[in-house]
């Protein structure tokens, strides 16, 4: 298990991420805000992370309260790269803004979002 703290020098916002590895799946527990000052370290960040998923990535945002245009650029980026080898991306424990921002987007369309842990594990192993 990992912690990295990424501070932005631009709006004093806190990027923090947290990998949780288990034989299937890996999970990835973000904390604080994604945005344009974050979406870079949130993206090397997941390319590091994306080259090492078995096939499903679930990343749990319980802690995430804001993500903005740049961090659904990383979330489509990670889900197209999953796509490839047949995978997903699964959202855990969205703030019901992000949640609603996701839906107007569409991403909730291709990326489902799930309100806890045990229901991301449950659909994935449907």
């Amino acid at each position: 298990m990992s912690e990295n703290t990424i501070p932005s020098s631009a709006d004093k916002s806190e990027f923090e991420f947290t990998v949780v590895e288990s034989p299937e799946h890996k999970v990835l527990a973000l904390s604080g805000e994604i945005d344009v000052y974050t979406a870079p370290q949130f993206k090397l960040a997941m390319i590091s992370i994306l080259e090492s998923v078995q096939k499903h990535l679930i990343m749990d945002l319980h802690n995430v309260s804001y993500m903005d245009s740049s961090a659904f650029m990383v979330l489509v980026y990670a889900m197209k790269r999953l796509r490839l080898i047949g995978g997903t991306v699964n959202l855990v424990g969205c703030k019901p803004h992000i949640a609603h921002m996701l839906q107007i987007t569409n991403l909730s369309s291709i990326i489902p979002l799930h309100e806890n842990m045990e229901d991301a594990l449950k659909a994935l192993s449907a």
